[in-house]
């Protein structure tokens, strides 16, 4: 077996590209996918999340609501989106949603920020069977009001921690604060005061975390309205935290709403966009980890306006980071969401056309791909009596990669890695996040462009652990699944000044499953053949399990013939048992 080179093709659709210049279009297409949303007069509108929450590897869609609603939930199921109801009750606003497999069990669980409300956890029981677990693990229950939150492993031991802004001084009168909590496996801990990320007396709206100084120790931006100075919390690596606002020159005092984390110079360190009002945005770029500069307007991306969502996307996969502004005026006449193409390497952005539809009052945006089809679509919640919006990507002639990570040591969905595609002398780099721009969660499926170049050299990850992992032979058009490890036979190399919080812990139901079967075609017909995309070395035979957890189908399998998929359309686990006795499992999709 050749483990460098599992992978599964995409399904890139065919298109004639409705372009300008070259560049990519976007059509709104929410009517057409079958979603009907509407976000309500709730205050600075409500979350987005792009991630795939029923494993299936691809991205499915949740929708925050306020009033007597219920969250909106939506499977992708490729041709449409199939709503379901996972929470039976409604809260009001709801504002940020993050799919976050906290305890690294293999499925993913739920997190919300609400409104007058206490935020809540749902642990995700197998099958979407979601349970509140928010007291039992140890979690606040103070009615308050929170905007943003992000999910990071902070100390690196594993396990991901989390990270919000609250507002209290409307129902206490206290100061405002933001809150850190440790992540022991089973419960948390409050460790807000002794890690000095209490960032007391100002207005949050959303953090982030990113490493800004390429020191593999998660630090953690917020953006604060009411002019009371944005704030940098350097991570030293020891359980604390250190103001450096004022010395990285990050401190601007603004209306800031979003953060959003991107590398758009390609100079390997992760600058900062961050939204405003009429002033302008901001655009801190990152100068080689020791301070940023704010080249907003010297960049083309100030933008304005009244502003709010951001996010940096290669929507034309030519190989670098453009970015995506929601706007908060409506009107055909005013500066509204915006779209902007990168020049790399030219350090300025060109605005695009106008999207059609998209001039609505916008407050939040996401990134996935709904078609699976390798280009980044922008899923957008609107105030008001405005619909929610999905603009799917037209794409163009240049062609990308996805790239999905597996932890073992590292938490299981591989957040706080960084993901380097090498092309000859170009790079693209990825930071990976929970919760990012403003109450925004993208994909988990990481988009990557090659531009017109049909391979890539090289895909290089740097774990949370320090691990790094090489997979070579990069081919366009294909959706790489890396799991930790997978590079140097399953040894992990974890930095000396990590300390794990359960070294033995693989981060998943079988500790013999170490990597994941990818198969093509994916989705099969039913009835139809599909293959194994990779030798795995000496394989016994098969089962497959349909959602139920019942077995459909299991035989020996035969490497010299194709396999027949079942005759119901849905979705499969595949659980391959090996010679020797050990498993791999994947997923099968059937239409």
């Amino acid at each position: 077996m050749n483990p460098l080179r599992i992978f599964i093709p995409l399904f890139f659709i065919s298109f004639y590209s409705l372009t300008l210049f070259g560049q990519v279009q976007f059509v709104s297409k929410a009517s057409q996918y079958g979603i009907d949303h509407t976000y309500g007069n709730g205050t600075a509108g409500g979350g987005v999340s792009f991630a795939d929450f029923n494993g299936d590897l691809l991205d499915d869609l949740t929708l925050a609501v306020s009033g007597n609603e219920k969250i909106h939930f939506y499977i992708n199921r490729l041709t449409h989106l199939e709503k379901v109801n996972l929470v039976d009750q409604s809260f009001g606003q709801v504002k940020h949603i993050l799919w976050v497999d906290y305890d690294n069990d293999g499925d993913r669980d739920l997190y919300l920020t609400l409104a007058d409300d206490y935020n809540r956890l749902f642990k995700n029981n197998g099958a979407l069977q979601l349970e509140d677990v928010t007291e039992e693990v140890g979690l606040d229950t103070d009615i308050l009001t929170s905007f943003g939150a992000c999910w990071g492993d902070y100390n690196r031991d594993g396990y991901l921690d989390l990270y919000y802004g609250l507002r209290r001084i409307e129902q206490t009168g206290e100061p405002n604060i933001s809150k850190l909590w440790m992540n022991r496996k089973n419960h948390f801990a409050d460790i807000t005061m002794e890690s000095g990320t209490e960032d007391g007396g100002k207005t949050p709206f959303c953090s982030s975390f990113l490493d800004y100084n390429n020191d593999k120790w998660p630090d953690i931006y917020t953006a604060h309205d009411r002019k009371r100075g944005n704030t940098m919390l350097k991570n030293n690596a020891d359980d604390t935290f250190t103001d450096v606002s004022v010395i990285t020159g990050t401190d601007l005092k603004m209306d800031g709403m979003s953060v959003s984390i991107g590398d758009y110079n390609k100079d390997n360190f992760d600058d900062i966009y961050v939204s405003n009002s009429e002033a302008g945005n901001a655009f801190f770029v990152n100068k080689s980890g020791n301070d940023f500069s704010n080249d907003a307007d010297t960049c083309g991306v100030a933008f304005y306006s009244v502003a709010w969502g951001t996010n940096f996307l290669d929507g034309d996969l030519d190989g670098d980071l453009d970015l995506y502004v929601s706007g908060m005026l409506p009107g055909v006449n005013a500066i509204n969401s915006q779209y902007y193409f990168n020049n790399y390497p030219e350090n300025t952005f060109t605005k695009g056309a106008k999207i059609l539809g998209d001039t609505a009052s916008s407050f939040n945006n996401a990134i996935g791909d709904i078609n699976d089809d390798g280009f980044p679509d922008i899923a957008v919640i609107n105030v008001g009596p405005y619909p929610t919006l999905l603009l799917e990507n037209t794409g163009s002639q240049n062609k990308g990669i996805k790239v999905t990570l597996q932890g073992v040591k590292s938490n299981r969905d591989g957040v706080g890695s960084v993901i380097t595609l090498f092309a000859g002398s170009a790079t693209q780099r990825i930071y990976t996040q929970c919760g990012i721009g403003f109450m925004g969660q993208n994909s988990y499926n990481h988009m990557m462009g090659l531009g017109t170049s049909g391979t890539a050299d090289s895909i290089t990850v740097l774990w949370p652990t320090g691990h790094r992992d090489v997979i070579t032979g990069i081919t366009a058009g294909q959706h790489y699944m890396i799991t930790e490890g997978m590079s140097t036979g399953g040894q992990i190399l974890t930095d000396p000044d990590v300390t794990l919080l359960d070294p033995s812990n693989t981060h998943d139901d079988d500790p013999s499953i170490q990597e994941r079967l990818l198969v093509f075609p994916n989705p099969a017909e039913a009835t139809g053949k599909w293959h194994i995309a990779a030798d795995i070395g000496c394989m016994a035979g098969y089962s497959l399990y349909n959602t139920t957890g019942q077995i459909v189908m299991s035989q020996p399998y035969n490497d010299s013939s194709a396999l027949t998929a079942p005759s119901v359309p849905g979705i499969y686990k595949i659980l391959a048992r090996r010679c020797d006795g050990t498993y791999i499992s994947g997923i099968l999709l059937v239409k």
